[in-house]
């Protein structure tokens, strides 16, 4: 009996002495990834990065043809869009860019962290960078960002699609996975700036169609771009901004401004957003949308479809000619 008690309270102790192990050097921030080094395994050329409004942006810009806008989601980066770059940058000019807080533009907005204020951002970029009219895809949050960028200059907008549209506030009853359940809930706590690599891994599977792997670049990307010192909590700062807009305003009434041809990626195994897509449909009141609907498919279109995502988007853009814009001079 004393033999089988010295063995477990043994191996409690090696238990406990790991877990401090970890914990106390993550507290201390020596797992935070280091910005240089992110730097050079995501912006590489043709990445580059373009200061406007005292803010540097990551921007990478393939491609040959008519110019493309992508605008990726919450909590990842341009990187997101690999998938359909490399299926459109045949027949078109792709350009991306980091929407603060996220990726590697900034770190630092003085002016903080708002869709509004991403989407003045990027719109000062493609000022910059000369891009006077052109098409946008857009998915998650940042079709936010896209729909304002439409409303502050419609005349730059030639056509619009959207994949993940949250036109009201995100689901509040979703089922989470308990596991990333109790991890938010242990770093609000104990753990604030850090979140281990297996937590995005689950965060990418709770948020797709059931069956699907995600691949290991994604959750690797998200565990590097989180971990950059201050981003968890610029992050937050961001959300915290999005809860008090979706609470207090009609988000979805800016659907209402846009004019030019909109194509809508229904996704229905995307359990993140609240409104339905007939719901979503009639909130462009002024514009023409054309529904195509996924019944398999989650959060991550690109990456889960990519060659039908691919061909539905490039197909919209053939169906109107003026929708592609006009390439840079």
């Amino acid at each position: 009996m004393r033999t089988a008690f010295r063995i477990v309270a043994i191996a409690a102790l090696v238990v406990l002495v790991a877990c401090l192990a970890w914990f106390i050097p993550a507290k201390m921030g020596a797992f935070a990834t280091d910005r240089q080094a992110m730097v050079a395994r995501y912006a590489s050329p043709p990445s580059r990065f373009v200061t406007v409004d005292g803010v540097p942006m990551h921007v990478r810009i393939e491609g040959q043809g008519p110019p493309v806008l992508m605008l990726h989601g919450t909590g990842v980066n341009l990187h997101e869009w690999d998938p359909l770059a490399e299926r459109m940058r045949g027949r078109f000019t792709v350009v991306r860019m980091d929407w603060p807080p996220y990726g590697l533009s900034g770190p630092i907005d003085p002016k903080g962290y708002s869709t509004a204020r991403a989407a003045q951002l990027v719109g000062l970029t493609l000022d910059k960078l000369g891009y006077d009219k052109l098409a946008v895809v857009a998915t998650s949050n940042g079709s936010n960002i896209a729909l304002q960028l439409n409303a502050n200059k419609p005349e730059r907008i030639t056509a619009m699609a959207f994949s993940i549209l949250p036109l009201e506030r995100p689901s509040q009853t979703r089922k989470v996975d308990w596991r990333i359940k109790r991890m938010a809930a242990f770093n609000d706590a104990w753990l604030r700036d850090y979140h281990p690599r297996w937590f995005y891994r689950l965060a990418f599977k709770d948020t797709s169609h059931p069956g699907w792997q995600p691949p290991e670049f994604l959750s690797q990307m998200m565990y590097d771009m989180s971990n950059l010192p201050g981003a968890i909590g610029r992050q937050k700062q961001y959300l915290a901004s999005n809860v008090v807009l979706f609470k207090t305003t009609d988000v979805g009434a800016i659907a209402e401004k846009v004019r030019v041809p909109v194509l809508l990626q229904w996704c229905a195994q995307d359990t993140v957003i609240s409104q339905g897509a007939g719901a979503s449909v009639k909130r462009f009141t002024n514009t023409h949308v054309d529904l195509i609907e996924y019944p398999n498919v989650g959060h991550w279109p690109m990456w889960e479809i990519p060659d039908r995502f691919a061909a539905d988007i490039m197909r919209f853009l053939d169906a109107n000619p003026a929708a592609a814009g006009t390439a840079k001079p």
